[in-house]
């Protein structure tokens, strides 16, 4: 059961109590009844927010309906005050217009057409649920993307996309960190040009090395640029709901429970000390 002291809310990924059946058109993805018991009991009441990571909501010929469908039942049994979903895509067309995984989330490309679509799919889950409906900046391993000089890059996708749809914000510090090594540009500066008036939600997170690049791991604590990047963000955000340290269940053995108590105390001590209003 998570302690009170440590935890003012749960963020849960849905998917990981859920089994998926079926194949093609016929594809449904089923809550197991004892996973979400559990999790519900280890949660004790706190307030949810739902993380999700098989929309594919930036996908060209369609978002997982499968994912839409589990997540009505989801709501149904466990109410969240939120939700949030990566932008970008994670499927492809394939034979006969079933998906196909490319395993791992791809980014967007900054155009116009970019906008228009996951603009219009978030008005529409703003309706379905009813409450606030956040999207991730994410992490990307590419340094160039095709764009229209009208949105420019990922942030300002980011900017037209909120704009046009009332959908939030997710700005995720350690994705942003990844970007900024990988890419060689300023955390700070980029943080400058987000609409931060649009986020709800901040994550934290650590990562590792990996063939030259700094991955979106999940595996570990967090770098000390990112708790900086936390000191400098928060003062900006006047709508942020709250701080998510994000840490995948097969490392959360390995790294201990000390370490993510440390974690969870600075995230803590560094909310107090930088809201100020």
């Amino acid at each position: 059961m998570y302690r009170s002291d440590l935890v003012d809310f749960v963020e849960v990924t849905p998917e990981t109590l859920c089994r998926q059946r079926g194949t093609g058109k016929e594809v449904r993805i089923d809550i197991v009844a004892d996973l979400m018991a559990l999790a519900q009991e280890t949660c004790a009441g706190l307030p949810l927010v739902v993380h999700g990571v098989e929309l594919s909501i930036g996908s060209a010929h369609g978002w997982n309906d499968a994912y839409l469908r589990m997540l009505d039942n989801f709501q149904r049994e466990w109410p969240f005050v939120w939700h949030s979903e990566h932008l970008g895509f994670q499927t492809i067309s394939g034979a006969d217009h079933a998906s196909i995984a490319v395993g791992v989330p791809l980014p967007m490309p900054a155009t116009k057409e970019s906008v228009d679509l996951v603009a219009s799919r978030s008005a529409a889950i703003l309706d379905r649920y009813g409450v606030p409906f956040l999207l991730e900046n994410p992490a990307h391993y590419f340094s160039n993307f095709l764009s229209d000089p009208e949105v420019g890059d990922d942030i300002g996708l980011m900017h037209a996309i909120s704009k046009d749809s009332g959908c939030r914000l997710l700005l995720d510090l350690h994705n942003l960190y990844c970007n900024a090594v990988n890419h060689s540009f300023d955390p700070l500066a980029a943080i400058d040009r987000m609409p931060l008036d649009r986020v709800i939600e901040i994550h934290v997170a650590g990562g590792s090395s990996r063939d030259g690049f700094w991955m979106d791991a999940h595996d570990g604590r967090v770098p000390e640029r990112v708790w900086e990047m936390l000191e400098y963000t928060l003062p900006m955000v006047p709508n942020l709901a709250g701080v998510v340290f994000e840490l995948l269940e097969q490392h959360a053995v390995t790294l201990g429970a000390q370490a993510i108590t440390e974690e969870l105390t600075r995230a803590r001590d560094i909310w107090n000390s930088q809201r100020k209003f």
